[in-house]
């Protein structure tokens, strides 16, 4: 990867990570010149960043108004949803491959992630840490080309999440994980299906659709820490 490569990368991650905290709202102004300030970069470099924050859906482009943090609605949260659901469940109740011991200790390893932001009460971590079990647990058991939807589908489903999660809940369930990696084990495939389904169900009762998202702050006060 050339450096200008890692520096646009390295952009699209800071952006990536202030909408995941919280900290850039939707709907938020990405204006290009002030990027470019703050990253120390050029207005082309960011119009690339943007470009591709926009195939991922965390970013959305308006002709003629510019760049702003996606503000997904509720369907288009419970057309993601749906899709997670064709996927993963279907996946499990006939997965390409049986789940190895590598695998699995992959999965033991990100568990024990998700029992520590738990501990540590680190909600943004919790979301990220359980989107990455999922990957896993896709990327295990399917194919490169499930894994690549999927990726695109559950960063989706951070920032639906990050927006809707109603106060004081855990959306996706730890102990769910524990139980589908015990399935797997046993090669239980359907009541792994079974939770899976339940799984992704409960994550859907954990939003609240009538949330105001919160209020937009200034970019330069977010991410000049960010930068260097």
């Amino acid at each position: 990867m050339g450096s200008s490569a890692k520096e646009e990368a390295r952009i699209a991650d800071a952006l990536c990570k202030a909408v995941l905290e919280r900290k850039l709202a939707p709907g938020s102004k990405l204006p290009e010149e002030e990027l470019a300030q703050i990253f120390r970069s050029n207005r082309a470099k960011i119009r690339r960043v943007l470009l591709s924050l926009s195939r991922s859906h965390i970013v959305t482009l308006e002709p003629g108004r510019g760049a702003f943090v996606s503000r997904p609605s509720p369907q288009e949260a419970r057309d993601v949803l749906a899709s997670r659901r064709l996927i993963e469940v279907s996946l499990l109740a006939h997965p390409y491959r049986k789940l190895s011991a590598q695998g699995a200790t992959r999965l033991r390893r990100i568990m024990a992630q998700e029992a520590e932001a738990h501990e540590a009460h680190d909600a943004i971590a919790m979301i990220y840490i359980s989107g990455q079990f999922h990957l896993t647990l896709i990327e295990e058991l399917g194919n490169r080309v499930l894994k690549s939807i999927t990726d695109e589908l559950i960063l989706r489903m951070s920032l639906i999440i990050t927006m809707y999660e109603r106060h004081n809940t855990t959306c996706c369930l730890s102990s769910d994980h524990h139980d589908l990696l015990e399935l797997l084990l046993a090669d239980n495939y359907a009541e792994a299906s079974a939770l899976m389904a339940r799984h992704l169900e409960g994550i859907e009762s954990c939003l609240d659709f009538h949330r105001e998202p919160v209020t937009t702050t200034i970019l330069s006060q977010i991410l000049k820490p960010l930068r260097d």
